[in-house]
């Protein structure tokens, strides 16, 4: 957009979470020379004006139909993943200050079966045994086989976490009681134990809305109808298919846990709350009065805003709001503690307001 961005109240922690799924080839493809450039793949990635709108939601429309189909090898070799996988972790490295800020080594797990969210934002307690590439939806898009690796992960001594991303577009998917819809397997106690081991955190507030509840589910709460994001990502705008609300919001899940703990014996849903931005910026805008929108500028100023431009002719940016921040009570302020919190659910997640923000800082964080 050509004029820097800065939020209010520096953060404490923060994890960088790019959608592992071809990461950094959007990049590649554009840098003239490189190994993708050369690509037959990675043609219509490139773009002759990145900064026309038209070039740049072409692209977007590109890699949506590429989320939705069988995975592209060549974007899949060493050569591409573990490059930018490791420079991710490099830059983390560098810009962790024990005490003073936290950089984490993390990732988003971006499943989404016919254009379901699932998404999964993956965080490591350390960086040093992280693996040469991160597991993506790529690999699978099964949530059961994201725990499958965890837990190789944990054997192997590099300790891991995952926090669902956006479930209140995942179309009733995020938090089946019955069946898993990505397996068609009835939900049993391992799957249980196997969800609460992995899954410790959910988020309740992204720049896409809130994930905590909805009017239908809450209906005697007033601020059940805050800033509701109603609609499939990857869908056409004229559509018009909404998802499904039953399975797609944190408080009900709680109350389905219980439900199914009492019945049966197990709970899958005994999790922590936590809030993120969702910023593609790198940036994390979570106030209103500073908020410089969420894809560079598509909707990076107030005209762009009211002005309902479609992101890849799918998503209207009227409908997005600052993202969320998550709270830990942590020791100190290192990846060793804060995950530790994190992992023992000893977290809460907040829409990012300034009185919020000022809490945070009233409890040491």
């Amino acid at each position: 957009m050509g004029y820097d961005i800065k939020i209010d109240t520096p953060l404490d922690f923060m994890g960088v979470t790019d959608h592992s799924e071809y990461v950094g080839v959007t990049k590649e493809a554009n840098t003239p020379g490189s190994y993708v450039s050369k690509l037959p793949q990675a043609q219509p990635m490139i773009m002759k004006d990145p900064n026309i709108s038209a070039e740049q939601n072409q692209v977007f429309s590109y890699l949506l139909k590429l989320a939705s189909s069988p995975p592209v090898k060549a974007f899949m070799d060493p050569k591409v993943t573990s490059t930018v996988w490791k420079e991710n972790v490099k830059i983390a490295d560098e810009n962790n200050q024990p005490g003073k800020f936290t950089a984490f080594c993390s990732y988003e797990w971006t499943s989404m079966p016919g254009q379901r969210n699932l998404h999964r934002n993956v965080f490591f307690r350390a960086c040093d045994k992280v693996p040469d590439y991160p597991f993506s939806a790529l690999d699978s898009k099964r949530p059961t086989d994201l725990w499958e690796w965890m837990d190789a992960q944990r054997k192997a001594g590099n300790e891991l976490l995952a926090i669902s991303h956006n479930a209140n577009v995942s179309d009733g998917w995020m938090y089946p009681v019955d069946v898993d819809n990505t397996t068609g397997r009835p939900i049993d106690a391992a799957w249980a134990d196997a969800r609460d081991r992995n899954e410790r955190l959910v988020e309740i507030k992204q720049g896409k809305g809130q994930s905590e509840t909805h009017p239908l589910l809450s209906p005697n709460d007033e601020f059940a109808s805050y800033e509701l994001y109603q609609t499939i990502l990857g869908q056409a705008a004229d559509v018009g298919r909404i998802d499904h609300i039953t399975g797609s919001f944190a408080r009900q899940a709680l109350k389905d846990g219980i439900a199914m703990q009492d019945v049966r014996g197990y709970n899958p849903y005994k999790f922590g709350m936590a809030g993120g931005s969702d910023s593609h910026n790198t940036g994390s805008p979570y106030r209103q009065d500073n908020f410089f929108g969420l894809h560079a500028d598509a909707d990076g100023s107030v005209d762009r805003r009211f002005a309902g431009v479609l992101i890849g002719g799918t998503m209207d940016v009227r409908l997005e709001n600052p993202g969320g921040l998550t709270g830990v009570w942590a020791e100190e302020n290192t990846r060793a503690s804060i995950w530790d919190a994190m992992y023992r659910k000893e977290t809460f997640g907040v829409s990012g307001p300034a009185h919020q923000s000022a809490l945070l800082r009233r409890v040491g964080l």
